[in-house]
């Protein structure tokens, strides 16, 4: 009696996998803003002035008055999603399926101060790359589940939405001041929660 080869017996089980189960791995890819890394920051030091900003970054994605002048930033994201998903809808049993999904960000945010005599008086600048989150999912139905949440991170960039202040409610618009990209109370970066920050200020 011949035993069954080991190479063989693992190459028919996993044909015999493939046959049972469906399934798909997606990836998608975002890159919101223009790169910054290969632009110098200016040094407050050498009397740098606004238009020599705007010459170099081009129009800033947001801005908010204070107290001594006004602030301008810009931003620059790249988000990657990976989902992987595995059903038994292949064998006939589309009750069951299991999801997993990891979500990575990397980005840059450059943040710069002027006087009212629009002179740069402090720049700063921060880049990142860290795990956005992640998650895992098995389903007793069947369908499909989102196991990330971008949706906080894909919404238009700010100089999109310039014009859209004008539509506002009035209650809304009568405090604009304290928009978190236009407004007069200070600025918001991508990805911050509804319930922190100048939101918490917002009419609704």
């Amino acid at each position: 009696m011949t035993l069954p080869n080991k190479r063989a017996t693992r190459a028919t089980l996993l044909a015999l996998a493939c046959i049972l189960l469906s399934g798909c791995v997606s990836q998608w890819r975002w890159e919101l803003g223009d790169s910054l890394h290969e632009l110098p920051l200016p040094d407050p030091e050498d009397e740098v002035t606004l238009r020599q900003v705007l010459d170099l970054y081009g129009p800033p994605q947001t801005v908010s008055a204070t107290d001594t002048g006004f602030v301008l930033a810009w931003e620059h994201w790249r988000i990657f999603e990976t989902s992987v998903g595995f059903s038994l809808g292949a064998a006939g049993a589309d009750f069951m399926s299991a999801d997993w999904g990891s979500l990575r960000t990397k980005g840059e945010f450059i943040l710069l101060a002027f006087d009212r005599e629009h002179r740069l008086i402090a720049a700063d600048h921060a880049d990142w790359d860290s795990d956005g989150g992640g998650g895992q999912a098995v389903q007793p139905f069947f369908g499909f589940v989102s196991v990330v949440d971008t949706e906080g991170l894909l919404h238009y960039m700010p100089q999109h939405r310039w014009g859209m202040g004008l539509f506002k409610r009035l209650p809304e618009g009568l405090n604009r001041g304290s928009d978190p990209h236009t407004g007069q109370s200070g600025l918001e970066q991508r990805g911050t929660p509804a319930s922190a920050g100048q939101r918490t200020l917002e009419m609704r």
